[in-house]
């Protein structure tokens, strides 16, 4: 959830939540953000979603929900972030795993990597098993330095 809510964050402006409706974030901080690394990030949704809807963290509005079928699109809230690509910073980057127990299906939503940031630059991909979600997150400092 990070990877989203940190693009939101860079962003800005308007978003939208099951309960409390629109809102606003603030203005975007793309000015102040040099790189942006996304670790493991459900940007189009997640697959443990699918079918999902009544799930907090899975719903249509806010959630992780990718969309009922291939041709659909992911929640309004992953929907609109994603409208607007490359809005966190002029160099965005990625690290992924194939394995990631928790994104899961190999970081594929609907044949299509979840992982990546729309309009990033360059990513990092682990296809080993020894490469899961906190693995991730503890051990890509070296991959993520040279990008910094």
């Amino acid at each position: 959830m990070g990877v989203t809510l940190g693009r939101k964050v860079a962003q800005g402006g308007t978003a939208v939540d099951e309960i409390a409706g629109s809102y606003e974030v603030g203005p975007s901080l793309k000015s102040k953000i040099k790189s942006l690394v996304g670790i493991a990030g459900g940007n189009l949704g997640l697959t443990a979603c699918f079918g999902q809807y009544l799930i907090p963290t899975c719903n249509n509005i806010d959630g992780f929900n990718p969309g009922a079928t291939f041709f659909s699109s992911p929640s309004q809230y992953l929907t609109n972030l994603n409208n607007a690509a490359g809005g966190e910073s002029n160099n965005i980057y990625s690290v992924w795993s194939t394995y990631d127990q928790i994104v899961g299906g190999a970081c594929l939503v609907w044949g299509k990597v979840t992982c990546r940031i729309p309009g990033q630059r360059n990513e990092v991909v682990k296809t080993t098993a020894s490469w899961g979600h906190f693995q991730l997150r503890d051990k890509t400092g070296p991959d993520i330095i040279r990008w910094l």
